[in-house]
């Protein structure tokens, strides 16, 4: 934080100047002289203004140099350096007549140090302004990178807690939305996840998103549906995620899965199909394999029951148990 600049400027008392008003009356015949005493007087008296001037200058020059190490800004410090060159200039000059320009110097440097000391408020108030800024955007940054940290180690409650502070101050951050859906997902809350992906389809087209896409947040949320065996709700979101984007196999393993709850097993068997094409994974081959039971193709269901379990779907040797033997 910036000082502001007090100053004080004790001007000297200047000797009163006497003004020696002299009537005379004269004729064109007659001249008379002034006297030696009147000439002196009026000599004197320039002699002292002189002295008077020289010390006002000294002065001014002094207190310039008094104030240039307590300014640190460039733009008045070339101002101060010019009036202090003006009185160097003048120094030598006839001083007894430049107390009107001393006291225009003096004016000078007081407006130069009360320019300072309106930029210097302003600089306190951009720093302050700043400083509580980058202190609210750290305490946020800390609970969304703790936050995430947290998620990456399976701590999906701590995570949730980091997350929710952090959105106490910036409630419109989509990302961190869609973090929290997850970790809420992840330990079972999907009316808190679904909550939280609702607000980030409010925002659609409003925001622009980091750590996620669209057709994701309708995915997720229309997977939460199918945990809560609302498929009727879910099928339009998936059908709306894969409008989005086709390329995902998430997207199409859980539209897969919504198939077989409903008892529509080929539809279930070919988008499996197709999520394995994209990428195998222990799901797809679980629930595709439960389908190809429904449709009596035994064989095939062993199989996928094989490679679920493999991919680490426990429940799969379950289904081979019960089934394969």
């Amino acid at each position: 934080m910036k000082k502001l600049i007090f100053f004080s400027f004790l001007l000297m008392t200047l000797v009163g100047y006497s003004q020696v008003n002299r009537y005379s009356t004269y004729t064109p015949s007659r001249y008379e002289p002034r006297s030696f005493d009147e000439l002196a007087v009026a000599a004197m008296s320039l002699q002292k203004r002189y002295e008077a001037n020289q010390q006002y200058l000294y002065d001014l020059k002094k207190w310039i140099l008094e104030l240039k190490p307590q300014i640190v800004e460039q733009q008045f410090l070339k101002r101060l350096d010019k009036e202090y060159k003006d009185l160097t200039d003048i120094e030598d000059g006839d001083l007894a007549r430049a107390t009107k320009y001393l006291k225009q110097t003096e004016n000078a440097v007081r407006e130069i140090i009360s320019d300072y000391n309106v930029w210097v408020n302003q600089q306190n108030s951009q720093s302050q302004t700043s400083s509580n800024y980058n202190q609210n955007n750290n305490s946020k940054q800390s609970y969304a990178e703790k936050g995430f940290e947290l998620q990456q180690n399976g701590e999906f409650a701590d995570a949730v807690y980091n997350y929710t502070q952090h959105l106490k101050t910036d409630q419109n951050n989509t990302d961190v939305l869609f973090l929290r859906a997850m970790c809420k997902s992840e330990l079972g809350d999907r009316f808190g996840a679904i909550n939280d992906y609702d607000k980030i389809i409010e925002m659609e087209g409003k925001v622009k998103p980091n750590v996620y896409k669209m057709s994701t947040v309708y995915n997720n949320k229309a997977y939460c549906l199918v945990g809560l065996k609302n498929y009727k709700e879910a099928l339009p979101l998936v059908n709306k995620a894969l409008d989005m984007d086709k390329s995902e196999a998430y997207i199409w393993d859980t539209r897969g899965e919504l198939y077989y709850h409903i008892g529509e097993y080929e539809k279930s068997v070919k988008d499996m199909d197709k999520a394995i094409s994209i990428q195998e994974n222990a799901n797809s081959f679980y629930f595709r394999g439960l389908s190809n039971l429904k449709l009596n193709k035994k064989s095939k269901a062993c199989s996928d029951f094989s490679k679920a379990g493999e991919l680490g779907e426990s429940k799969a040797y379950e289904e081979i148990t019960k089934n394969c033997n």
